[in-house]
Formats: structure tokens, C-alpha cells, sequence
């Protein structure tokens, strides 16, 4: 690798690879979203790796004031990390993401639980869930050395060394009729900084945060008509 590489990998380390969580390069579709992966297109920056917008969605966004959350589920698809983990942990993760998504909503929009005119229905699925290796996660944020080498593989590969990966699918549709708003699929990634670094899942839950505050972001833009398409 030549001095100019090492230099630029040097430098990304202080733009990026201190950050909470990222997103990662790629992302495999689980099955959650049944025959709609067809209309998926690769979503641009600062959104999410796969998504769908309908045309008119900046329109028909305008015509919410109400949001139905369905319980978050777990979807295991083969291979999945998600797979491995407990009956709790997967509870803990989906109550959290819930949780998460229901505070974020809750300040603009009447939380229901049932359909009807007004209401938009949120679905979502957990599809990957592996929380980080503290001991060796921490380890290998200290040394600079330790700390560009993991850079260099999250380059490569969508994910640093012994970072905690995580992966949802969901669907924003009218309640009643079920047309489609929004869809998509994305994948986060702990950084190595140093927030939440002792919880093994503690990345996962900043990733959750994340995607519940975009989530309201992008509503707010919505509502205002100035969602990109």
C-alpha cells in the first residue's frame, strides 16, 4: 500500500471512523418485505442502502396525523446473526427499537392502535443483530495502528474489527387502502469511538436511535413536501 493510500485511510479515521455507527457497504434482503424487493433502488446518501418512495409520496404524506407501530419483529433469513442470538436479547432489541421509533414519532404524530383515515402504518423487522466483542472491540481502539487496520477493513468489507452489525426492513403504508409510501432496507455498523462501548449492544442501540430519528426526520420532511426523491 502506497504512502498516499495511508495517508487518505490516516485521515478518514478522524472524519469517519469516530463516528457512533455508519452505515455499511451492502446489505442482503431477508425476506420481510415479501414481493416488493422489485421496486427497490439503491438509495442515495444519507439514505437508506435499498429504497422506495412512491412518486406522489411528498403529496400523500400530507394526509397523516396519525401513526399505527406494529410490534417490531425479528425475521431470520439464512445466516443471519440474528439467528444466534437469545430469546431475551431478541426481546431487549425489538422492545428497544419500539421504543425508540414510538418516543421519535410521539411529538408529531397521535400514536393509535388501530387503522383508519389518517393513520399510517409503520412496519418493521430486525433481520441482523451481533453485538460487539467489548474486550476486543476496546482493545482495538486504542493503538492508532489497531484503529487504521480496522478502518481499512471496514473499507473493504462494509465493517470494522469486532464492531457490532445490525440490519432492518421496513414499510410506511396507508392503513386502510395499504399503498405503499415507503420501504426500505439498511444496515449500520458500531464505530470505534468510545459512546456505548462497553455494552455489547450498546452500537446496536445507537444504530436504533439513529434510524428512529431519521425516520422523524424524514416524515417532517415529508409532511412539508420537501422529501428527495
Amino acid at each position: 500500500m502506497n504512502k498516499k493510500i495511508l495517508i487518505l485511510l490516516a485521515a478518514s479515521i478522524f472524519v469517519t471512523g469516530c463516528a457512533t455507527t455508519y452505515q455499511a457497504n451492502e446489505v442482503e434482503p431477508a425476506g420481510f418485505l415479501g414481493n416488493s424487493y422489485q421496486v427497490l433502488k439503491d438509495g442515495g446518501d444519507d439514505q437508506s442502502l435499498l429504497l422506495y418512495r412512491h412518486p406522489d409520496v411528498n403529496n400523500l404524506c400530507k394526509n397523516y396525523n396519525k401513526v399505527l407501530l406494529e410490534p417490531i419483529t425479528i425475521w431470520v433469513k439464512d445466516e443471519s446473526s440474528v439467528a444466534d442470538v437469545s430469546v431475551e436479547d431478541r426481546q431487549y432489541l425489538q422492545s428497544y427499537l419500539y421504543q425508540a421509533v414510538n418516543k421519535a414519532l410521539g411529538s408529531d404524530y397521535q400514536l393509535v392502535n388501530q387503522a383508519g383515515a389518517g393513520v399510517m402504518r409503520i412496519r418493521g423487522a430486525i433481520t441482523e443483530a451481533e453485538g460487539s466483542s467489548v474486550v476486543l472491540d476496546t482493545l482495538t481502539s486504542i493503538h492508532p495502528g489497531t484503529v487504521l487496520l480496522s478502518r481499512i477493513k471496514q473499507l473493504a468489507f462494509g465493517s470494522g474489527s469486532f464492531v457490532a452489525e445490525t440490519a432492518i426492513e421496513f414499510s410506511i403504508e396507508d392503513s386502510i387502502t395499504r399503498t405503499t409510501l415507503m420501504m426500505g432496507v439498511d444496515k449500520r455498523a458500531g464505530g470505534k469511538n468510545w459512546k456505548k462501548k462497553f455494552n455489547s449492544w450498546g452500537k446496536v442501540e445507537a444504530s436504533y436511535d439513529y434510524w428512529a430519528e431519521k425516520l422523524k426526520t424524514r416524515l417532517s420532511e415529508c409532511r412539508a413536501g420537501s422529501l428527495e426523491m
